[in-house]
């Protein structure tokens, strides 16, 4: 099983702008030395060991998982553009089979759905899952009206939309998908998508900070044994205070409710589209002391999600 992040921000896509490239410039020349710059060698040795050589990306909410001959995607945000275009370069648009599963259908996790180049193939069967039951109407919406150029009426691929059952396992594709119900606005839903011995979860958008004492439980047993956990994590532990009824969380209350879980890594995902490359790296930081302080004895690793950041999960024979 494989997982790539294609997007990892929240509410609405953050390109970088140009201040902010050149206080990376400025922070990349400032702790460069003259043996950093000796060649092209070691230039480029220089700049792939720099955290300011790098960005965790703009774009907003998609995550591939791929086995075998499937695609499953996590949520239809502004990096889908990328994944489609992936996939028509190597040549899996064609030959695999692409599985949707949405978490809800706020702007920021369909908007890409409309510029993924598999959806005009004549023919081509789509899949989309999620806990509603009307997700092509929500779908379609946004490729009506004036709202798109191409109307969802004209598509010639074939997209069905199906709703999953909460509480039930369902077999999608030879994967085993289970679905949970989160804190958000309009309804939300996380997964648990397992193959081959391997699982991923996926967290986002959900508030937790006001009813830690009633859901910590619920989320630790959903992803209990998984290899990767996908939280949302968009604020700090102040900001989320001050941002209560907002739909989303901060890392420091899921250390808590999987300190004594058996996971193999913990991600920060959706950031906060006014955070920095800066500020986001600071929570990360913050968040592993944290971890160190309040869960010792947790084996997990944690990280701060990026575009391009990858999973290489061996699966069970």
């Amino acid at each position: 099983m494989q997982v790539r992040l294609w997007g990892v921000r929240g509410s609405i896509a953050t390109p970088m702008t140009t201040p902010v490239l050149q206080e990376k410039l400025r922070a990349l020349l400032a702790e460069a030395t003259p043996a950093d710059l000796a060649s092209p060698e070691a230039i480029d040795a220089f700049i792939g060991r720099s955290p300011h050589a790098r960005t965790y990306g703009g774009n907003t909410s998609c995550v591939e998982v791929s086995f075998a001959d499937q695609v499953f995607i996590l949520d239809g945000g502004t990096g889908l553009r990328g994944l489609g275009h992936q996939l028509a370069a190597d040549g899996r648009a064609k030959t695999h089979g692409l599985n949707f599963f949405f978490t809800h259908f706020h702007w920021d996790h369909i908007c890409g759905f409309p510029f993924f180049g598999p959806i005009y193939v004549p023919g081509r069967e789509i899949g989309v899952w999620s806990g509603r039951s009307d997700a092509a109407r929500l779908l379609e919406s946004q490729m009506n009206d004036a709202h798109f150029p191409v109307k969802w009426r004209t598509l010639q691929s074939r997209v069905t939309c199906q709703q999953l059952a909460e509480g039930e396992a369902t077999q999608v594709a030879g994967a085993t998908v289970r679905i949970l119900p989160l804190i958000h606005p309009d309804k939300a839903f996380g997964y648990r998508i397992e193959h081959g011995g391997r699982s991923v979860c996926y967290l986002t958008d959900t508030e937790v900070t006001r009813h830690s004492d009633r859901v910590d439980r619920t989320y630790s047993d959903f992803v209990e044994g998984a290899d990767v956990v996908i939280v949302d994590a968009m604020y700090g532990f102040l900001d989320s205070h001050e941002r209560v009824n907002w739909g989303h969380s901060t890392i420091f209350n899921f250390i808590d409710f999987f300190k004594d879980t058996s996971i193999g890594e913990l991600v920060i995902f959706h950031h906060d589209p006014l955070a920095s490359d800066f500020n986001v790296a600071k929570l990360a930081s913050d968040a592993v002391k944290y971890k160190e302080l309040t869960a010792p004895a947790a084996t997990w690793k944690l990280s701060a999600a990026y575009e391009g950041q990858t999973w290489d999960l061996a699966e069970h024979p």
